[in-house]
């Protein structure tokens, strides 16, 4: 299976609905995660876990907790819902999270770990998966953290194989990948660098143990890519098509969504970050959309780029 991987700022509802109606080949979506400030779960988290966001076959909500009072009230809400699957969050790389003890900041403290499992499984009949990084600052903070996942029920752990600190950048450490796949009670699914269809197979052929992948920025560079890894390739015309359409429906949800058009051109060219690699010249594709600055201006562009394609 393919899981889309859940990237603040980008895989929001609007671009999970639209992705869904017009590709359909992503078997789970995972919702960027939601968090509390103050007791209070902000409304920028609210609205990406309402039901009606979120109609698609298999959703699951991730949450980002510091402690177990936190898990249990944001697991209440998303049980209200009615979801019946929460992603628990500890690989967050970045230091405004990590600082604050959450995401990967919780992988050398193995015992709060513990501590949020037993209090979350104590109270809830609910499924529960992990994604997490190899460590904050050492993947030797793996061992102990293993060691406490496989005390619990777990529906699955997604493990991006760098540590925190490395954010996006370097090598992924297969040796840390390895050690989970060895060590690893539950079904181990692989996330990071997998960009085209060759480092699907040379990763699947590399990790035998794996069969669910979650893909990010892959996905959002080229949507093909899911069906592309399951053997469809499909012809110049229609990949056209469906980009066209693709791009008009995300573009129809943010008018629609947003108080003006300053908002939503805001949120096109955030889209277009990633949209423009469909493109022969994808800096000169993205430099073009960026220099939009009013709608009109940015509908002309973006229809001499796909009179080009």
């Amino acid at each position: 299976m393919i899981y889309l991987a859940p990237l603040q700022g980008f895989t929001d509802f609007v671009y999970r609905k639209v992705y869904d109606q017009v590709f359909q080949e992503i078997d789970a979506y995972f919702v960027p995660y939601i968090s509390m400030k103050n007791g209070v779960v902000l409304p920028k988290y609210m609205k990406e876990v309402l039901p009606e966001h979120n109609l698609q076959k298999r959703v699951v909500p991730q949450v980002l907790v510091k402690d177990s009072p936190e898990m249990l009230m944001l697991s209440n809400l998303l049980q209200r819902y009615c979801y019946t699957e929460i992603n628990l969050n500890l690989g967050c790389p970045y230091p405004m999270v990590t600082n604050r003890g959450k995401g990967s900041g919780l992988l050398p403290s193995p015992e709060k770990v513990k501590e949020i499992l037993t209090a979350f499984f104590d109270k809830y009949d609910l499924q529960l998966s992990v994604k997490l990084r190899a460590g904050l600052t050492s993947v030797q903070e793996l061992e102990q953290i293993v060691t406490v996942l496989n005390d619990f029920p777990l529906k699955e752990v997604i493990l991006h194989p760098r540590i925190a600190k490395q954010l996006y950048s370097g090598e992924i450490s297969e040796e840390a990948f390895q050690f989970v796949a060895d060590n690893l009670k539950h079904k181990l699914v692989f996330n990071g660098d997998i960009v085209s269809v060759e480092d699907y197979r040379n990763r699947k052929q590399q990790f035998l143990v794996v069969e669910d992948w979650m893909l990010g920025r892959g996905i959002l560079m080229n949507p093909f890519l899911p069906a592309e890894i399951n053997g469809c390739f499909l012809p110049e015309v229609e990949k056209r098509e469906k980009l066209l359409k693709f791009h008009t429906l995300m573009l129809e949800n943010y008018l629609e969504l947003m108080d003006n058009e300053g908002n939503a051109l805001n949120k096109m060219h955030q889209f277009w970050a990633y949209f423009s690699y469909n493109f022969s010249n994808q800096k000169k594709a993205f430099k073009a959309i960026k220099k939009s600055k009013n709608m009109m201006k940015y509908k002309t562009e973006v229809q001499r780029l796909f009179a080009q394609l």
